[in-house]
Formats: C-alpha cells, structure tokens, sequence
C-alpha cells in the first residue's frame, strides 16, 4: 500500500509528511534531508501477516533515531534491510558501517541509530516482531555484527530482495501470511546461525526446512537447470527428505516449480511494460523449452491459452503472438 508520496505535495509540506510517515510505519525517528528544498520520497507499507515490508525510495536522507527518542518509545521490530541502488551509511550498537546494494542489515530498532544515503537512494526492509522472532535479543544484536558468516545469508538476503521488490503483487495474494510467516522463520534461522548459538541451532535449522528449501526454489525458478538434486545440495538435505518434504505440503515439488512458473510466466505477460517481445521468450525465461508443453499447462492452470491472455491485455503493446 502506497503511504507516501511526495510527487502531489506541494514542496513546502513534504519534510513534515515524511517525518510523520516513518515514525508511523518504521520507527520513531528524526528526519534530516540532504537538500530540504528538493524532497522527493515514494514509501510503501505491506502486511504479510506476521511480517511486514516497509519500503523508501527518497531524495538524500538520514534517520537518526536518539537516544531520548528510544527511551520513551515501545518499538518491537526488528529488521532485515536492503540498501538500494546506492551505499547506505549505519552506525548502531557501537558499528558504524557503509553497506551497499544488496548487503543485508540486521538492525533492532529498540535500540538508537543513524542510518542514511546520499543521492537518490533507497531502503527496503522486512520487519518482524521480536516476540513472532522467539530469540533473544542480545542473541540478535551478536549476529548483526556476523551476519555474513551464516551459512544462510545469501539465500536469506534474496528471499528479502524478492519479497521487498514483489512487495504490493505478494502482500495482495491468499498466501501473504504464509509468506510472512515462512520470512520470520528463515529470519530467526539466519539469526541463531550467525550467532553461533548451538543449542538453538538445530531447532532453527528444522522448523525453516520448508522455507529455506521453498525460498531457494522461488528464487531460482528462472534456472533451467534447477532440479531435486541441486535443490537438496543447496539446502543441505537428501533428494529422500526433499521430496518427502514435498508430500507433506500436499503438492510435488514438480508441480510446484511448475505452477510457480506459469504464476511468473502470467505475470510477466500480462505486465504493461512487457520485458519480452514473444510469448515463446516468455516461455524460455521461465524454463519451459517445449512451447506446447507450456501452452498445454499455462491452459490447464489459468482456463486460457497464452496467447488469448496476451490478446486480452495487449492494450497498445507490442508482442509478438
């Protein structure tokens, strides 16, 4: 859901209504911009259910939360964000830190901070409550400084960059609170390993199974390549346990991958700036090299062919049927 956006406001009311609208949705903070007569800032807010996406896309920005500020606050979250598109400047917990595009950064926002850019830039965050977390939060505070040596961080920074990026589309499917609650999971796995806390990292280790193992499917749907034994090999389990995985669900994890793709396929045909030119492209990009084998399936799944989809909302766009 759109929150903010500066681009209707008339110049003179945008700091005022960018303040108001982190404190809101983020954390209590005081806002300081890079050039206050040249404020522009498009912010977006998402329910997940258990989660949630804050997302800033602004003009050079900083956020100092201080220490007053945090004192005579109750503030739960705790948070994984994404700078984007340039370096974002942090100092909290005695770090004080440059992160660039796609570094994953654990912040609790209890606690104060100064987090800002230059330029235009952007941040986009998972928050989750610390109770919906179930760690404790000196336990949160060791792994931010280490989060990069969990064995989890990669495959947990691209599920955030998915779902922050996909924000508004996935926050408006029946699967949302799914999806958050499949984020906190992977979130409080990343958490503990990056920690080195043994005796709960077994426990952490099982109860994310399946969204460490669905996260890695969604986040390389677009690999031809992708298959049982690779997807085992990445998430440390045997292809045996990982289609049992699957049984459990209720759902094979072909046919996962492949109701997966098509959901990508429709998305990508039916978008109004269309990154393809072709159906049959189209059909590729997702994995589908047999294109009456994706026609047949992209029919069962939706009730129409593709190419009725795109004739339907082709509008004034150009694809080539």
């Amino acid at each position: 859901m759109l929150v903010l956006d500066t681009h209707t406001m008339p110049a003179g009311d945008r700091a005022a209504a960018f303040q108001a609208t982190v404190s809101g949705n983020c954390s209590s903070s005081l806002a300081l911009f890079e050039d206050p007569g040249a404020i522009h800032a498009r912010m977006t807010v998402c329910d997940f259910g258990s989660a949630k996406v804050f997302n800033i896309d602004a003009s050079g920005t900083t956020l100092r939360r201080t220490p007053r500020i945090a004192r005579s606050s109750d503030e739960t979250s705790i948070v994984l964000a994404l700078p984007m598109r340039t370096d974002n400047h942090m100092a909290w917990q005695r770090e004080d830190r440059l992160f660039g595009p796609r570094d994953l950064i654990l912040v609790d926002l209890s606690l104060p901070y100064v987090y800002g850019w230059k330029g235009t830039g952007a941040s986009y965050a998972l928050h989750v409550d610390v109770d919906d977390l179930g760690v404790p939060r000196d336990m949160i505070h060791a792994a931010a400084r280490e989060l990069r040596g969990s064995p989890l961080y990669e495959l947990v920074r691209d599920h955030v960059a998915r779902i922050t990026a996909q924000a508004e589309t996935l926050a408006a499917s029946a699967a949302a609170p799914e999806l958050g609650a499949a984020s906190a999971e992977l979130m409080r796995a990343l958490v503990v390993s990056a920690a080195g806390d043994g005796a709960r990292l077994r426990d952490a280790m099982h109860s994310s199974l399946q969204a460490r193992v669905q996260a890695y499917v969604r986040n390389h749907l677009r690999d031809p390549d992708l298959s049982p034994p690779r997807i085992a090999a990445a998430t440390n389990i045997s292809v045996r346990a990982l289609y049992k995985l699957y049984e459990g669900i209720g759902e094979s994890l072909e046919q996962s991958i492949i109701r997966q793709r098509l959901q990508g396929a429709r998305t990508d045909l039916t978008a109004p700036r269309p990154r393809y030119t072709s159906i049959a492209a189209v059909a590729r990009a997702w994995g589908f090299s047999n294109p009456s084998f994706f026609t047949a399936k992209f029919r069962a799944e939706f009730g129409v062919t593709p190419r009725q989809l795109v004739s339907v909302h082709a509008g004034g766009r150009t694809v080539r049927l």
